[in-house]
C-alpha cells in the first residue's frame, strides 16, 4: 500500500473510490530527447477506443534528472520568459521589481507583477472585461465597470441568512445553501451575515470606515467602491450561531470550513499569511464563490484568487499541458519511508490529478505548490506494488513510474 502524504494530511488508497481499470489499457512509447531526457507519449486514440472515452489531446511527460537546475548563465530576461505565466508587456516591470526584491524567485516576481504589486494600491487600475465571470477579480488594481449589477441576484433562504444584505448570484446562492445544509448535518451552524452590496452601499460603508480609522486604516479591511468583492454577488460574509462574524476564526465552524468549503465552490479570499498578496487583513469569514473546479485547485495549491488569476489566467495558451519531472521509471521504498516527486509545468499551465494502477484516484490535494513547482510525496505503508499516473482534464492518464514497497 502507498500513502500520499502532504503537509500532515494522509490519504490511504483503500479508502478511495475505484476508477475504471484504465491502467491495463495504457499504451506507452518512449524516445530519447536531444538533452538525454526520456519522453513518454501515451497513445491516446488507442486508449480512448479501449475505454470508450473521449480524449482531446495527448499528454507528454519529460523525465529528467536535471529538474530545477536551470541555466545559471541565462540572462535575467530569459529566466522571466521561461515562466509559463510570463506576459511580454510586463517585461520591464519584472526587471524593476527584481531590483527592488532580489530575494524573490523569477516565478514569484512574475506572479506578483502580474497581480500589480509593483504599483502602489489603487494606481494603474484596470476595468475587468467580464464582470459576470465566476473568476472575476476585484482588488486594488481591478475594478468593476461603472454601474455594474449582477442580473441573476436572488435572496438566500431565511434558514441560512440573518442579515438584510442577503442576496447572491443564483449559482452561488444555491451552492451556499447546500453548504449550510450539509454543515448542519455534521453539527455546524453557518449563517450569511452580509452578501451582495451595491456600489452606493459600498461608498457609504467605506466613507464611514475612513471617517473613523482614516483612509490608510480603512484600506486594510474595506474596499473602495467599484473594487469590492461583494459587488460581484459572489461573496458572503459568514458567522456561526453565537459569535459575531468578525470572530468566525475562533469557531469550530471555521475549522470545518477551512477544509470543506472548496467542495461547494467557495474559497476564503483573504486567508492568514497572504496580506501582502491580497492587500487586506485576514478575514476568515469572507467567502468567495469561484466554482468547484477553481475552488478545489486554489485550495489544493494553497493560493489566493489573486495568485491563481495571475498564474493560470494571465497568459492563455493553446499548447498541450505537460510536466517536467525527476520521476524515476521505477521506485522502491522501504515500508514507512517516503519519496517526494517534483514536477514543473510545461506547455500550458494546468493542474493534473494522479491515479494509481489499482484504480485509486489521488486528487491535487496530494500537491504542495512552491514557486512554480508541484511536489507530491508518497509513503510506503505496506508491502506491494502499483503504478503512478498523471492526468490533465480532457486527456488520458499516462504512466509516471512503478512503485514497490518492501517490508
Amino acid at each position: 500500500m502507498i500513502r500520499f502524504d502532504v503537509e500532515g494530511e494522509t490519504q490511504d488508497m483503500n479508502n478511495k473510490w475505484m476508477l475504471l481499470p484504465l491502467a491495463a489499457a495504457l499504451l506507452l512509447t518512449s524516445c530519447q530527447s536531444a538533452s538525454g531526457a526520456v519522453i513518454y507519449h501515451n497513445q491516446s486514440l488507442a486508449l480512448a477506443e479501449r475505454v470508450e472515452q473521449t480524449v482531446r489531446k495527448s499528454t507528454e511527460i519529460q523525465l529528467s534528472a536535471n529538474l530545477g537546475t536551470g541555466n545559471p548563465d541565462a540572462p535575467e530576461q530569459e529566466a522571466f520568459s521561461s515562466c509559463l505565466h510570463f506576459v511580454e508587456a510586463n517585461r520591464e516591470r519584472y526587471l524593476l521589481y527584481q531590483e527592488a526584491h532580489p530575494d524573490l524567485s523569477e516565478w514569484d516576481i512574475v506572479t506578483q507583477v502580474n497581480i500589480g504589486l509593483d504599483h502602489p494600491y489603487y494606481t494603474n487600475v484596470q476595468t475587468v472585461s467580464d464582470p459576470n465571470s465566476l473568476l472575476v477579480l476585484c482588488n486594488k488594481y481591478w475594478k468593476l465597470p461603472d454601474g455594474y449589477e449582477p442580473s441573476d441576484l436572488r435572496k438566500l433562504s431565511s434558514k441560512v441568512a440573518v442579515g438584510s444584505a442577503n442576496q447572491m448570484r443564483a449559482e452561488a446562492a444555491d451552492a451556499f445553501e447546500r453548504l449550510c445544509a450539509d454543515a448542519k448535518k455534521e453539527g455546524y451552524t453557518i449563517f450569511a451575515q452580509s452578501a451582495y452590496r451595491s456600489y452606493s452601499r459600498q461608498v457609504s460603508l467605506y466613507n464611514q470606515y475612513a471617517a473613523r480609522d482614516g483612509v490608510e486604516g480603512a484600506d486594510t479591511y474595506s474596499s473602495r467602491a467599484g473594487h469590492s468583492d461583494h459587488q460581484t454577488g459572489l461573496v458572503v460574509d459568514v458567522k456561526n450561531a453565537s459569535l459575531p462574524y468578525n470572530r468566525f476564526g475562533e469557531t469550530a465552524e471555521y475549522q470545518w470550513a477551512k477544509d470543506n468549503i472548496h467542495k461547494y465552490g467557495f474559497i476564503i479570499h483573504y486567508p492568514p499569511g497572504k496580506e501582502g498578496i491580497t492587500g487586506y487583513q485576514t478575514e476568515e469569514w469572507h467567502w468567495r464563490y469561484v466554482g468547484q473546479k477553481a475552488a478545489t485547485e486554489i485550495y489544493n495549491l494553497g493560493l489566493t484568487l489573486d495568485e491563481y488569476c495571475a498564474i493560470f489566467l494571465a497568459n492563455s495558451s493553446d499548447e498541450i499541458p505537460s510536466l517536467l519531472s525527476d520521476t524515476p521509471d521505477a521506485l522502491t521504498l522501504s515500508q514507512g519511508s517516503s519519496y517526494t516527486f517534483s514536477f514543473q509545468p510545461a506547455g500550458a499551465l494546468a493542474v493534473p490529478t494522479f491515479t494509481t494502477g489499482d484504480g485509486t484516484i489521488v486528487t491535487t490535494s496530494g500537491f504542495q505548490y512552491r514557486s512554480g513547482s508541484y511536489l507530491l510525496s508518497v509513503q510506503g505503508l505496506a508491502p506491494g506494488s502499483t503504478n503512478l499516473y498523471a492526468t490533465f482534464d480532457g486527456q488520458a492518464p499516462i504512466r509516471l513510474c512503478s512503485i514497490t514497497v518492501r517490508a
